[in-house]
């Protein structure tokens, strides 16, 4: 039975639970759409555009300082400084324009004398008769900035028709009066991109970016003399038509006037870029003047109404010549949305101008255009002689796709780029003001990036100590930092050299290589006596010692502070490796200070492994020395011994991992490994070990890092069995996104932040994974060299890398931060799906609300969730983790009851089984503990929907689970499935198919009697699905539990089910949909449709089989254009119930509060109430509570979260949900609260 409701209203009597609304917006996470850097007293402001909102940021450390919603709906497209100059007493006001859309507004800044800032708009939001594309005022030199021309800005629109804008401040109420007037149109034809220049009082200069692909260069010239930029008659000049871009143009930008030293003569450019991935640069010097030139003078002499297209329809009356490009380069890996000029320098006939673009591929690349001047101000520049335009580096900071807003920060000798992506943060990075950062075109040399290309010289004779013949080709072959500033280096004959890094802090790049400059020293140190050319070494820059060992097996110590090589012992094998396993200092009251370490010695192809004890590093031949039983295979590739459990472990090559327990070891004894870990890493090298903070006595955490593009943490626990005295347990695995060459890991001793470095393709990573952001990247080459690395942190210095590449010796020294993240955002794609647990995760002693998303970036991110709105750069959501694995968009996610575990599946027929826990020292720990078989290897079906039920089992598992699976071929699946350490298992039971359409919907429905399943699909219908007949043999019911009986098996084939019931309540597909239990055996279903509607249906499931019909029964209602678009996320936030009587007889009446969305960016609340004393859609009330709007695109996902149950007698119980998460392309956050 289904009723269809046209006229929404509140039928019986009124609920008397009170009414909810949604009081505040709480938090945001959205594109950032517009961006502007503010100076204060106390440093830089940044105003960021998300949405409507428009937030206000400290630079330094991220805060949040305010934040208002600045339009009722058009999103902030850009952000400009007004000339409107006010004064509050002890406050810095400032003024901004506004606009998104066709909206703008005028807002006010005011910073007081702390540092605190406050936004405040002091206009009404006002509307343009067209989109606006682009704002400007005019700033001019020697201009009275209390005079009207101070206060006249101009509008593009997105048809090339020019506004001209009047403000005037109104001193006593803070409020601006704006007076909107066209004053100009250029050719008429749809715009994607313009940008305004104030050339004089008189003249604005407009490059206009059309839809097809050209660039309109038009003037508007104002009377002269005048009082207002409204009085009297402006005129049009068209001064060029370009043509050459093969897409539609999404961004122009005029350069700066750039007037040669010594010269009169003055260049003007425009900068453009396209769809088709070129930037180009035009010569405009002759738009300069108000007076047409002769080249354009028959476009000046037509009206300016011709429409631009693809036709050739008077196109040879407008200036197309194609030599105003002057140049070109291809960039970016898609569309680029903005090319702009950000620095600028000249030097005698030469300049050097700096532009910075940002595109899809969510990279901000940055671009060098050298100019010489040799041609007359009436003739083009050359594109091949005279203008060079080359690619100098590419930033990548933002996740997914598209860069949308970027801001420029000019000082004396830095410029800072802020970028806003579409994930919702705001990245910066530095490029200096000099043109030697850019005149090697492989290079990107900024003033903290130092490469530094010194070839080693192939002779040393002329050093003191050598006396062994020199060889042509004797040259540098293995390096290590002893120090911060000092590296070790062997030549192939042996010849120890030390290289001492200067402090080139104060130098400038321009000065490298110059004489009397020299970045690295070079000092001869000794010449090792030794027949081979192979040599190991390993150095300690902490403790300033170095290792090394040679083919004869011998072994020297080198101490870094008094140049000292001593020959420490003579090995029987030759010295393929050493790797240093721990150091300790401790303090004494008569000796002082005394600092002991460990290392561990190999030899290739032997079984030749030694430990070595040196108990004092003043006194390094005092040592012990142990050997170790390893097979001739285990090549060992890394080592860490961990003192107060005397236990050694060491990584190898295959991937294996070997834990010795040292308590008992003597120095002539052999000892073997307690245990032995196979393919820890794949078949990978192990290329680190790290040994967390200890928080337990009996169990050790340890980070291991792999070229199987993993880094692992592991629970080493030690047991007390004699035949297996250690266990260890993989506790976390996640794989950063470089890679797969992950070389090793440590944790910031500042932050505590893990630090992962390694290779990706030909570059040298440093990554952050606690904050998920780049520390560097240097192009090197490639994994397959010589290289050194050193995190060592001292005297504020940072990273410094070495490598050999095509027989040069090179050096990256950071000694400042390269970029930073000033806001930490969230996915880069449309997040399709959002699970909020119900339970708190326990991190130590505080307990956390945590949320999973996933998106169309096949990333999973699991966030902490605020309860209140934080003023922190991270917001109400900051991100914990970032699970990796799926190759496809995310479908559904959901948690266990219990909170440790989380189901996600995706295309490709991908399931996964995720588990968290807590690790003291590191935060969570997850890792992907079961995957669910594919029907076939290449299966391209989507899981689309699934449901998780606890099981009881007679082994009392802890994690054990039904679940239901739905796929886009119309099939349904149960599984029963297993939570083990080594790996979750699944099973089988049964499987059935609906029709020939996608499932879209499933949930498990239990009773005391039975097990079901409930559906939707696109055809618009659910339907009921009596599982527990096919299960009855496994399980039992308890509860409304199942549990699974004793010592009975799996079938070997699955059991086939079918449906038996189906109803129709969408005229299409059904897109969300949410069940609530009213009693045994009953449920309200809401459910959102592409048809626009809402439906509420009440559905009985009985036990019997399809043909008696008595025990099912079905209502429903539907509301047609419950939103102008697809219903696609719904919550049932509130459900309460109370005892009524009648006729001696007590009944339950039901009260909901359901929240719904769609891609008509609303959000609604509904208030639902089901009377069982009125039969059919009588019972089923509905009522529109409110109605806001909601900044999220493509809505996708809803989730709540409940704070609180309270019950207020003993006939009502009422659950509340006072959190709202909105999720789509961005994520919303709002609050409900009683009327």
């Amino acid at each position: 039975m289904r009723m269809i409701i046209f006229a929404v209203v509140v039928a019986g009597y009124p609920l008397e639970s009170p009414l909810r609304d949604i009081d505040v917006h709480r938090d945001s996470c959205l594109p950032v759409t517009a961006t502007r850097v503010v100076d204060s007293a106390d440093g830089r402001l940044i105003l960021s555009g998300c949405g409507p909102y428009l937030r206000l940021i400290d630079e330094a450390s991220g805060t949040l300082l305010d934040r208002i919603q600045i339009f009722e709906r058009n999103s902030v497209h850009g952000i400009q400084v007004a000339s409107l100059t006010s004064t509050k007493p002890a406050v810095n006001v400032a003024n901004f324009l506004i606009w998104g859309g066709q909206s703008f507004r005028l807002l006010r800044l005011e910073v007081d004398r702390h540092g605190s800032g406050s936004l405040s708009p002091s206009s009404p939001e006002c509307a343009a008769p067209d989109w606006i594309l682009d704002a400007n005022f005019c700033r001019l030199e020697n201009n009275d900035h209390n005079s009207s021309i101070a206060n006249r800005a101009c509008l593009i629109t997105a048809h090339n028709v020019l506004f001209g804008l009047e403000l005037e401040d109104d001193f006593v109420t803070y409020q601006a009066d704006l007076r909107l007037h066209q004053i100009g149109t250029g050719l008429k034809s749809v715009l994607y991109s313009a940008d305004v220049s104030w050339l004089s009082p008189e003249q604005i200069l407009v490059a206009a970016g059309t839809v097809f692909g050209e660039i309109v260069v038009w003037s508007c010239l104002l009377p002269a003399e005048s009082g207002s930029i409204f009085s009297g008659d402006s005129s049009v000049v068209i001064h060029h038509l370009f043509t050459g871009h093969e897409g539609s143009i999404f961004g122009v930008d005029i350069s700066p006037e750039i007037r040669w030293q010594n010269d009169n003569q003055t260049r003007r450019f425009l900068a453009s870029c396209s769809d088709d991935r070129t930037i180009r640069i035009w010569d405009i010097s002759d738009c300069s003047s108000p007076v047409s030139t002769k080249a354009n003078a028959r476009a000046a002499l037509r009206p300016a109404t011709r429409s631009t297209g693809f036709g050739n329809i008077f196109r040879d009356d407008l200036d197309m010549d194609p030599e105003a490009c002057i140049a070109k380069s291809w960039g970016h890996t898609s569309r680029i949305w903005s090319a702009r000029f950000v620095d600028m320098t000249i030097s005698g006939q030469t300049a050097f101008l700096k532009l910075v673009s940002y595109g899809e591929d969510a990279s901000c690349q940055v671009w060098g255009l050298r100019l010489q001047n040799d041609s007359p101000i009436g003739e083009n520049l050359s594109s091949h002689k005279n203008a060079i335009l080359q690619n100098m580096s590419t930033h990548a900071y933002h996740t997914g796709k598209n860069i949308w807003s970027m801001a420029v920060h000019k000082s004396s000798d830095l410029t800072t780029i802020y970028t806003g992506g579409a994930d919702g943060s705001i990245h910066s990075f530095s490029i200096g003001t000099n043109e030697a950062f850019f005149k090697h075109g492989t290079w990107v040399e900024t003033y903290d990036i130092y490469d530094l290309s010194l070839r080693f010289p192939g002779s040393l004779a002329s050093m003191a100590g050598a006396t062994r013949r020199q060889k042509s080709d004797d040259k540098l072959n293995r390096y290590a930092f002893v120090s911060e500033t000092c590296i070790i280096g062997l030549s192939s004959h042996g010849k120890m050299n030390m290289a001492h890094i200067s402090d080139m802090k104060c130098v400038g790049p321009e000065q490298i290589g110059q004489e009397g400059i020299r970045a690295i020293s070079w000092e001869n140190i000794a010449v090792l006596d030794s027949p081979g050319s192979q040599f190991s070494i390993a150095g300690h820059p902490e403790l300033g010692i170095g290792m090394i060992g040679d083919v004869k097996g011998t072994l020297w110590w080198y101490r870094n502070d008094t140049r000292e090589v001593l020959t420490l012992t003579q090995l029987n094998n030759k010295i393929t490796g050493i790797f240093f396993a721990s150091s300790e200092t401790e303090y004494y009251e008569t000796k002082g200070p005394i600092t002991s370490l460990t290392f561990v010695t190999t030899s290739m192809g032997t079984p030749s492994t030694n430990l070595f004890f040196i108990r004092d590093k003043n006194s390094p031949e005092n040592f012990t020395k142990i050997p170790l039983d390893l097979p001739p295979t285990f090549l060992t590739t890394s080592a860490v011994f961990i003192k107060h459990s005397s236990c050694l472990i060491l990584g190898a090559k295959t991937g294996h991992l070997s834990v010795f327990d040292l308590k008992n070891a003597k120095d002539s004894h052999p000892v073997v490994p307690a245990l032995t870990v196979f393919n820890l890493h794949a078949r990978d090298t192990v290329t680190s070990i790290t040994v967390l903070q200890q928080y337990h006595p009996q169990d050790e955490r340890i980070l291991t890092t792999g070229r199987d593009g993993y880094y692992c943490i592991h629970s080493l626990t030690r047991t007390g069995d004699g035949n297996s005295p250690w266990t260890l347990q993989t506790i976390h695995k996640m794989a950063p996104p470089f890679g797969p060459y992950i070389e090793g890991g440590y944790f910031d001793k500042a932050t505590n932040d893990l630090i992962l470095f390694g290779f990706k393709s030909t570059e040298f990573i440093i990554w952050n994974e606690s904050t998920q952001t780049e520390r560097a990247a240097i192009e090197c080459g490639g994994a397959h060299r010589i290289w050194a690395y050193n995190p060592y942190h001292a005297n504020g210095a940072y990273e410094t890398f070495a490598w050999t590449k095509a027989s040069t010796f090179n050096l990256f020294r950071k000694t400042s931060i390269l970029h930073r993240a000033v806001t930490i955002g969230t996915h880069g794609r449309e997040i399709k799906v959002a699970a909020i647990s119900e339970v708190h995760f326990q991190d130590g002693e505080n307990k956390h609300r945590i949320i999973a998303t996933g998106g169309e970036d096949t990333m999973i991110r699991i966030s902490l969730l605020d309860d209140a709105v934080s003023t922190r750069s991270r917001g109400s959501l900051r991100c914990l983790r970032n699970l990796k694995k799926h190759n496809a968009g995310i479908q559904h996610l959901q948690w266990s009851p219990c909170g440790k575990l989380l189901f996600s599946s995706a295309g490709a027929e991908e399931f996964y089984v995720w588990r968290l826990r807590s690790i003291p020292g590191f935060g969570m720990g997850t890792i992907c503990e079961g995957e669910c078989p594919k029907t076939v290897e290449d299966s391209d079906l989507r899981i689309t929907s699934f449901d998780v039920l606890k099981v009881f089992t007679q082994e009392d598992i802890e994690d054990s689970f039904l679940l239901c699976l739905a796929y886009s071929n119309s099939t349904v699946k149960v599984f029963h499935y297993v939570s083990a350490p080594s790996g979750g298992l699944f099973r089988l039971l049964s499987k059935g198919r609906y029709t020939t359409n996608c499932l879209t919907q499933i949930q498990f429905s239990k009773s005391a009697s039975g097990l079901s399943l409930i559906t939707a699909s696109t055809d618009g219908h659910v339907a009921t699905w009596e599982i527990f007949e096919s299960l009855s043999d496994m399980y039992s019911l308890a509860d409304d539990i199942p549990k699974q009986l004793q010592g009975r098996k799996t079938p070997t084939e699955p059991r086939i089910i079918s449906w038996q019931h189906r109803h129709c309540i969408h005229q299409s597909s059904i897109k969300a949909m949410e069940i609530s239990s009213l009693s045994d055996g009953e449920y309200l279903i809401v459910a959102g449709g592409d048809d626009n509607a809402i439906s509420i249906s009440r559905l009985g499931i009985g036990t019997t089989t399809k043909s008696d019909s008595t025990k099912n029964s079905f209502t429903t209602i539907s509301l047609p254009q419950a939103h102008a678009s697809a219903v696609t996320a719904i919550s049932i936030l509130e459900k309460h119930t109370r005892l009524e009587s009648m006729d001696s007889q007590d009944y339950q009446v039901f009260g909901f509060l359901i929240a719904s969305s769609g891609n008509d960016q609303r959000l609604k609340l509904w208030s639902i109430q089901l009377d069982s004393t009125k039969p059919g859609e009588n019972g089923i009330s509905v009522s529109l509570l409110q109605d806001v709007y909601t900044a999220v695109a493509d809505m996708a996902s809803m989730g709540s979260f409940r704070r609180h149950i309270s019950r207020s007698d003993d006939n009502e119980r009422r659950e509340l949900k006072d959190g709202l998460v909105l999720c789509g392309v961005g994520v919303d956050l709002w609050s409900l609260r009683s009327k």
